[in-house]
């Protein structure tokens, strides 16, 4: 399976090369960093769980990915989100746009098997995974910048903010990240991946997930210009 690539990728990784030594950078790092979106001071109200019919599943489904890209968490069309709702996973299709998820969630019973027509984001086993082995009910995938880059400076095996750092590849195969996301959810409601973002979670609705994520984007971004351009 061809993955794309997060361009906002390519610009972490001009951060994270200034920070480990390479110093010619200053002012191309200084550009990216005053061209990043400011966060806002608060995350905005999400649909409220558990949610009780399919209606209310996907609307707040809708409602998460548009505000995740909103708050510049994800460009359109990277993240994901979910719910496990009836014994069935209601999930972002592959290569959705996340602002715009009407008629793109993909419909899968316990199994795996698509209950509908429409192909799921390559993420789905690791969100089958972590509803496996967790109270989860709501999955949210998101890329936010600093976050990423922060990571990949850090690396694999390390913590950001008390949140591990796990390693693996996007999708299902034998180095996905299936193997790694859902075993450090067991344990928290965040985990972040080398170089992909954070997969936070909640038993009701997608209001802590997003919180979790902006508290940890908004760390990251103060620790990255305090500790490299002080």
């Amino acid at each position: 399976m061809t993955c794309l690539v997060d361009p906002q990728v390519e610009k972490a990784k001009v951060l994270v090369n200034y920070a480990k030594g390479d110093f010619s950078l200053r002012k191309e790092v200084e550009k990216i960093v005053e061209e990043a979106p400011v966060l806002i001071r608060s995350t905005p109200k999400l649909d409220t769980g558990p949610f009780q019919f399919e209606e209310e599943v996907l609307n707040g489904i809708i409602n998460a990915g548009k505000n995740v890209v909103e708050m510049n968490f994800a460009t359109s069309t990277f993240g994901n989100v979910s719910v496990f709702f009836n014994e069935k996973m209601y999930i972002s299709s592959t290569g959705s746009q996340l602002d715009n998820l009407k008629d793109s969630i993909s419909i899968c019973d316990f199994n795996g098997n698509l209950l509908n027509s429409i192909e799921p984001s390559s993420e789905y086993p690791s969100h089958f995974e972590t509803y496996k082995k967790t109270s989860a009910r709501c999955i949210l995938h998101a890329h936010p910048f600093f976050t990423v880059a922060m990571s990949m400076i850090a690396g694999v095996g390390k913590t950001l903010f008390g949140i591990p750092i796990v390693g693996g590849e996007a999708g299902g195969g034998k180095d996905g990240i299936v193997h790694t996301v859902p075993f450090e959810l067991k344990k928290l409601n965040i985990v972040v991946v080398h170089g992909h973002g954070v997969f936070a979670v909640d038993s009701f609705d997608f209001n802590n997930p997003l919180n979790a994520i902006h508290k940890l984007e908004k760390l990251s971004r103060k620790r990255y210009i305090s500790k490299y351009l002080s």
